[in-house]
């Protein structure tokens, strides 16, 4: 009985010591950039608003709502043509309202005030890693996010992109850090701005 015990343990850090990965990841984008990707797009002056939704129950949201707003300036200025300028001058002319607040039109008037052409709102909802404990994979990690990545055309107030995405990847035996989540999100972020579905 111990050996057939000891086979059956045996046989199960087998199965999963390769670290066996999963990745489940979707996308529903629309406005111009929906048949037409940003990739190449001149977006101009571009201003980046990016928030973590929940952020006081989100561990380290500050650092967060910086790494993925550096995300996003690196492949917006790396795949359409933009210049970031600060945010600053936008929320100066929003004055008492937050822009989480300000709408569409809000927005876009607040960008027109202080010169910029392009406003790209990315709102958080996740972003996490995980570790799990347990039978019978005995350990095993996980990253995930979910964002939503507005653009809108300052000068008309116009929707040239709303996508929502997600990604989860891990698996028992599989080590993924910070390191990597982060960068799933940057690569993610170059996906979508390239016009490639993440399904």
């Amino acid at each position: 009985m111990k050996t057939l015990l000891l086979l059956f343990l045996a046989g199960l850090l087998t199965l999963y010591s390769s670290g066996c990965a999963t990745m489940k990841k979707g996308s529903d984008v629309t406005g111009l950039a929906r048949t037409t990707s940003l990739s190449g797009r001149d977006l101009g002056r571009l201003i980046i608003l990016a928030r973590v939704v929940n952020g006081e129950n989100t561990p380290n949201a500050a650092e967060k709502e910086i790494t993925a707003q550096n995300a996003a300036v690196a492949v917006l200025t790396s795949q359409a043509t933009a210049v970031p300028v600060s945010r600053d001058g936008l929320l100066a002319a929003l004055g008492d309202r937050s822009w989480p607040d300000a709408g569409d039109m809000e927005l876009a008037a607040a960008a027109r005030a202080c010169g910029a052409d392009t406003v790209a709102v990315l709102t958080i909802t996740e972003y996490v890693g995980k570790l799990h404990l347990g039978l019978p994979a005995l350990w095993g990690t996980e990253t995930a996010f979910r964002y939503q990545l507005r653009v809108l055309d300052a000068a008309t107030g116009g929707l040239v992109l709303d996508a929502r995405r997600f990604r989860l990847r891990g698996g028992p035996f599989f080590c993924l850090g910070l390191d990597d989540l982060n960068a799933d999100f940057q690569n993610d972020l170059t996906e979508l701005v390239r016009g490639q579905s993440a399904s």
